[in-house]
This record gives structure tokens, sequence and C-alpha cells, in this order.
């Protein structure tokens, strides 16, 4: 069992480190300043399954285009999808847009208790916590991926991490420093990244080093103790690109219709497609959404989701003009083994597409072979 002195002057050691090494971000304040509540709220959302170095100039060209969660709150969710493409998982835009309105009706104040920002769209137990913790100091638990780690190594936890997880937070929660309360997640998540690492810990150059468990044995690297991951499944799907050249004009337009609000890709722009967003694979790949002549292109595209892998094949064709050309608006697709039809089909031209990432690459595609 691990000493409480012993834990004290570590997190004291742990604390003096991270002033000195911890990494300089544009959301974040070092005790006594505090980091304001909606740069926590943005760059907590982005950062969820994205990493730092990526999320740095969304953060920045969020706060530039919406710098108060009222400007948010107000702003389109197309434009807020459009500047969130690249980040992916894009349920978590839409979430951060209503959550930013929610909080925008109630003049702008975050709630200051858990359970009541866990009734808010896309905040869970670890982005409530990280709120309460950054912009308000309070003793509030916040795990991550990194704090994981170094809280099973530190007091040595050798069951499966899915067994321990319930045990991690009264752990982290006895460890908490009656003050720095900000700094305190902060510096883990950063000892996590630069020297707790998953496979190379330098537990030589670590603050906590005199009162890890793990230090002590030959190889501190073997904590966590991870299931074996299981390889993402493949989904095999299509993407239909109607291309068109309105008359008079110059510029190339795309049928494009929005998703339903639930689910992949949910309330975005999209071109007719099937199969890919399907769990079950039994679409008909010969079908197509309209009787026309359609090219196949090459090679397909392969788009990696959180939990699958989608590989989907391209089809494409172009209309002259299209008002030579009767094109039923009440183009039906395919969705869950039943053709349904839409409620919004529309031409666009490709200045003013905001496409997520796997409709983007079907474009790119379709552009590049003209």
């Amino acid at each position: 069992m691990v000493n409480r002195d012993n834990i004290e002057n570590d997190i004291s050691n742990l604390l003096q480190w991270y002033h000195k090494e911890g990494r300089i971000l544009p959301w974040r304040s070092y005790w006594p300043k505090l980091t304001p509540p909606y740069h926590v709220f943005l760059s907590e959302f982005m950062l969820q399954q994205t990493g730092v170095s990526t999320v740095v100039p969304y953060f920045r060209y969020f706060l530039e285009n919406w710098p108060t969660i009222q400007e948010l709150a107000n702003a389109s969710i197309d434009d807020v999808t459009a500047a969130w493409a690249g980040l992916g998982y894009y349920a978590r835009a839409r979430n951060m847009h209503k959550t930013a309105q929610i909080i925008s009706n109630e003049d702008g104040l975050f709630p200051r208790t858990v359970p009541e920002l866990l009734k808010l769209p896309g905040i869970g137990p670890y982005t409530a916590g990280a709120i309460l913790a950054f912009a308000y100091d309070a003793p509030s638990v916040v795990i991550d991926g990194n704090i994981e780690r170094i809280i099973t190594r530190y007091f040595y936890i050798q069951e499966t991490l899915r067994k321990s997880k319930i045990e991690l937070r009264p752990l982290y929660k006895s460890i908490i420093p009656k003050t720095h309360r900000s700094d305190f997640p902060q510096a883990l998540m950063d000892l996590g990244n630069e020297i707790c690492t998953s496979t190379n810990p330098y537990c030589g150059k670590c603050p906590l080093a005199k009162g890890c468990q793990s230090a002590k044995t030959e190889n501190p690297a073997l904590l966590p103790n991870r299931s074996v991951k299981k390889s993402k499944p493949v989904r095999k799907g299509q993407i239909f690109v109607i291309r068109a050249k309105a008359k008079n004009q110059d510029k190339d337009n795309y049928l494009v219709y929005r998703r339903d609000a639930k689910g992949l890709l949910g309330g975005l722009l999209a071109f007719p497609s099937h199969g890919w967003d399907e769990k079950e694979q039994k679409f008909d790949d010969t079908w197509r959404p309209l009787n026309i002549k359609w090219i196949e292109l090459k090679p397909s595209i392969t788009h990696v989701f959180s939990h699958f892998t989608a590989q989907v094949q391209v089809f494409t064709t172009e209309i002259d003009k299209l008002d030579n050309y009767n094109l039923p608006f009440n183009l039906l697709y395919y969705c869950n083994k039943n053709r349904r039809t839409p409620q919004e089909f529309k031409w666009m031209s490709d200045n003013e597409l905001h496409l997520p990432k796997l409709m983007q690459k079907a474009l790119k595609l379709v552009q590049n072979q003209k």
C-alpha cells in the first residue's frame, strides 16, 4: 500500500515539475489563474478521441470566429460542422452546438455541479470533471487514458482495465491536492504524455517515482492490464455523385441531401449512398438511385470510423444542363434495407458544399477524373 506521506510528497513534486515542464496550450492556464469555462468546453469537445496537435488550429479558428458561447450558439450548424471538418465524430460538433445554445439561454453560465453538467448533450463524466477542475478549481474527478495509466501503475492495480475502472475514481479522488486542483489533472496528463508513456516509461525522471509501486518492478510498462483489442470490422458501401452544369454557369453542381439527425454523419450533407452505414451488410449492390448511366471510379475509397472501416465504391454521372433534364427530387435512396424519400434534395455548387470527410473523399475522386 502506498504511504500517505509519499503520496503528498509525490504530488508536490508533480506540480513543481508541471510548472517547469508542462505544455503551453492555447486553452490552458496555470494556477492560480483559471481557464475560462468556454475555452475548457471548446477544447474538451475537440479533444475527445483527437490529438492535441490536431486540435490546436481548430480551437484557435473557433475562438476567432465565435469568441463567446453566445456567438457559437447563434452560428448555423452548417457553419459549425464545416469548421469541424477533419476532427471527425460529427456528433460531437452537433452536441457542442446544442449545449452552447442551452448555456447561452442561461446567460452563458455553466452549471457548477457534475449532475447538472451531465444533463447537457455530449458531456460525460470526464468533460464535466474537466470543466469544474480547470475553470473553477473544483476537486472533481478527471480521468483520461493517460491518467488511467498513471493511477494503475502508481497503485499497482493488476486487474484488467475493464474491471478496475470503478476502482480508479475513488483512488483519484483520494489523491487530489488541497491547492492547485486545476493544475493536478493537467499535470498528470502531461506526465503520461512525456514520461509515464504507454510503452517506455522513464521512471528515473518521474516526479511520482518514490511512491509508485510499478516503478519498483522490473517492467513498469506491463500495466495497465488491457484486454486484447478486437480488430475493426470492414463495411462495404457505395456513394453516388450526380454532377451537372447549370445554365449560364461554369461551376459544377452536385445533388446532395441532409442525413437523418441521428446516426452516422447525422444532420450533415451527403451524396446518395448505402451500405457503409449499415451494421448488417445486406445492401443491394446493384441498386442505383436513378436509372441512368453510371461510371464506377477507381480506386475505391477507405475511411476509418471509430468502430469500423468503410470501403466504398464511388459512382458518378454527369448531366449537361439541368434545365433539359427532369430530375426527380423525390429521389430514392437506400437506407436500412428500405428505400426512403429524404426531405431535402438540392443542387449545390462545390464551393457551397460543407461535407464530412467521407463525402469529401468521394467528391475529390470525382473531380480528379474530369
